[in-house]
């Protein structure tokens, strides 16, 4: 009976899991296309900024710095959100693999092998998440 609970259990956070995923990737879909428009913003303001003559007015180069300053700043926000998405689904592994750690070692009564069959499968989604996250920045093999 216990077995069927925290096989159902289970089932039920990889369910949880799997919608979460696709609403955290929607995100992520959402805000790299306005990283896309801001990126053509800050494009629009070093156009303007480069058309700037010895005829161009003060007024014309403050402005032309402005909108420069104020799209790359949009840029900056945007991914910072991007980055805060993808880290989200890593910690929710991690805080979901820390409670089934607790879990197994709360039964006492299992053996080491027993405890390590029950975790094996439920590290898998944590070491996915890992895994996406560092496929999408470039990060230099660790040195020994």
């Amino acid at each position: 009976m216990r077995r069927t609970i925290l096989a159902l259990g289970a089932v039920l956070s990889l369910a949880l899991a799997a919608c979460q995923k696709q609403d955290t990737a929607k995100m992520e879909q959402k805000t790299e296309g306005e990283i896309c428009t801001q990126l053509a913003a800050v494009g629009v303001a070093l156009e303007k900024t480069a058309a700037l003559t010895p005829q161009s007015t003060v007024g014309e180069a403050e402005a032309a710095n402005k909108e420069l300053g104020s799209s790359l700043k949009a840029l900056s926000e945007e991914e910072k959100k991007l980055q805060e998405l993808r880290l989200q689904d890593f910690r929710k592994q991690v805080k979901t693999f820390k409670k089934d750690v607790a879990t197994v070692a709360n039964s006492k009564k299992l053996t080491l092998e027993e405890a390590a069959g029950q975790l094996k499968g439920k590290a898998q989604p944590l070491l996915a998440a890992h895994k996406q996250l560092t496929a999408e920045v470039y990060c230099s093999p660790a040195k020994p």
